[in-house]
């Protein structure tokens, strides 16, 4: 019997989160694989169900054998054959990744994305091109360039593990149809992961699985139009709750700071204005600096010359910061570390798992390499 009687929303996000642990860590894409791999081995036996890795996991580094820096983006997919269900995980951003932050703050560079997706084929993804236009069409469907590129990173390079030579995206192509595929992903993740479904769904090489998405503290990828389109292939499931066991809809603590990027409208529900009216307290000293912060962040979204929108979110209520006004760069990182992970968490109720996971792989990760 399993160690963690989860549900199965509870069992994806545990699969979601895990992708972090590794971003966290600095190494060569080997050692970081390797140890993801056995990690992965030891603990999914320990979830309800019968979970296995069935691609990869894949690390990649852009400097693959250098040990400083962390991932450029991490990803594997795992399946339960008594359930029926196979997830593909997505990372979120690596603390020390320079690609990974290219691809959270590239939002000023926008990429036609249904130019895009129909250049993909069986024979491969082409690596996406800016759209240099002033001008928007209104009717075409934009995307952050920094995320599409994440995106072309996670459906072009194949597995080097579990089913080697292969991308995902051809080893969907050959599941059972009786499978549900779930993409999920925290942070970046919560966006790549919305994007990759989407791609592949209007793209000629979607699979024919029945694709659900589990987003969680995903930043806006793109327009009204690009949201308009998810939300018509990713229907809310009508018998969603109010918590977290909610498909295609992003799930975000109304104290994360991510979420709010990249709206600058003031009617979205998330939106850059957030950050300093309704979520950090700051003190008079420290706001101008806040504001600097801020300002930068409006800009580069302003210079794409389109609204960025967020896909369908669903929120939940984290515990409130201290009341004391924040005053410094240190308390902003406390902030942040708090509600962007471990509010998350706690709120689905995988805190346990997580210690458990994030130890063994900080002990694998840190012991000697085996000759």
């Amino acid at each position: 019997m399993a160690e963690f009687d989860y549900n199965l929303f509870q069992q994806i996000y545990c699969l979601s989160m895990a992708t972090g642990v590794v971003s966290n860590k600095e190494d060569t894409e080997a050692n970081l694989q390797a140890a993801l791999k056995k990690t992965l081995d030891d603990t999914l036996p320990r979830l309800t169900g019968a979970w296995s890795i069935s691609w990869g996991p894949r690390v990649f580094k852009e400097k693959p054998d250098e040990s400083k820096g962390g991932p450029d983006n991490v990803w594997f997919a795992v399946i339960d054959h008594t359930q029926k269900v196979c997830a593909v995980a997505i990372a979120g951003t690596a603390s020390n990744s320079i690609s990974d932050l290219w691809q959270d703050f590239n939002v000023g560079a926008v990429v036609d994305f249904e130019a895009w997706v129909g250049s993909w084929s069986s024979q491969g993804i082409p690596k996406p091109k800016e759209d240099h236009s002033k001008q928007k069409d209104p009717s075409r469907s934009y995307c952050a360039k920094g995320i599409c590129d994440g995106t072309w990173h996670v459906l072009s390079n194949p597995s080097t593990a579990v089913n080697s030579g292969l991308r995902v995206d051809e080893y969907l192509q050959q599941l059972d149809s009786d499978y549900t595929v779930i993409f999920t992903g925290h942070s970046l993740g919560g966006a790549l992961a919305p994007t990759s479904a989407l791609g592949l769904a209007r793209s000629k090489i979607g699979c024919r699985n029945t694709v659900k998405v589990l987003p969680s503290a995903g930043v806006s990828p793109g327009n009204d139009v690009f949201a308009n389109k998810y939300s018509e292939v990713f229907t809310k499931d009508h018998l969603s709750s109010e918590d977290y066991k909610v498909y295609n809809t992003d799930f975000y603590n109304i104290y994360d700071i991510v979420p709010q990027a990249w709206s600058i409208n003031p009617d979205h529900d998330r939106n850059l204005n957030n950050i300093l009216n309704k979520i950090l307290q700051c003190s008079d000293d420290f706001k101008p600096k806040a504001e600097v912060w801020v300002s930068v962040a409006r800009f580069l979204a302003a210079k794409s010359h389109m609204q960025y929108t967020p896909l369908p979110g669903q929120s939940f209520v984290g515990l409130p910061p201290p009341e004391n006004p924040i005053d410094n760069w240190d308390q902003v990182k406390k902030h942040f570390s708090q509600h962007h992970v471990l509010a998350y968490w706690d709120e689905l109720g995988i805190t346990e798992f997580m210690h458990i996971f994030e130890k063994k792989f900080s002990k694998r990760i840190e012991a000697p390499p085996v000759h």
